[in-house]
């Protein structure tokens, strides 16, 4: 799918174009708003971000207070969370998350259903609107571009 927008776009699709697609693709996973994101940081609890990429984009930098988890890893961290606490999962452009919060969603758990989202934009769409991301507990200015192509949604100075 991801691939087929790249050659509609001559590998070059804007941010709109790849949430409009995400939305399509994952029509029964709620997204949320990098705004309301933020905003929702500041609430007792806060949501328990899950970073869904690669080991070594994580390692790049990530959302505050995010863990990383992959597979059934997912699914573990989301059980062992408080029931009342929001999730919200992200990747580099939300794709990657949408598919693991839908996976989630077939789990057909009612403790899951109402309080997972995936991060439209997720960390492309976090770390160009100025919004801090972090290597361990240390602010760093720069995000993982996943490839040469996925990079260009990434503002110049947030690439390695």
């Amino acid at each position: 799918m991801l691939g087929a927008l790249m050659a509609l776009t001559c590998g070059a699709p804007t941010m709109s174009q790849l949430k409009a697609l995400v939305r399509a693709s994952f029509p029964g996973v709620p997204q949320m708003s990098i705004e309301e994101l933020d905003r929702r940081l500041e609430e007792e609890p806060p949501p328990l971000v899950i970073d869904v990429r690669e080991p070594f984009e994580y390692e790049v930098s990530h959302l505050p207070g995010a863990v990383h988890a992959q597979g059934g890893d997912i699914a573990e961290a989301v059980a062992a969370a408080d029931r009342d606490r929001p999730i919200v999962l992200y990747c580099s452009v939300g794709y990657r998350s949408s598919a693991a919060v839908a996976d989630l969603i077939q789990l057909h758990d009612p403790d899951i259903l109402d309080r997972v989202w995936n991060l439209e934009g997720s960390i492309f769409e976090w770390a160009n609107s100025g919004r801090p991301v972090y290597r361990g507990g240390v602010e760093v200015d720069r995000v993982h571009p996943y490839d040469k192509q996925w990079g260009k949604l990434l503002e110049p100075h947030l690439r390695p």
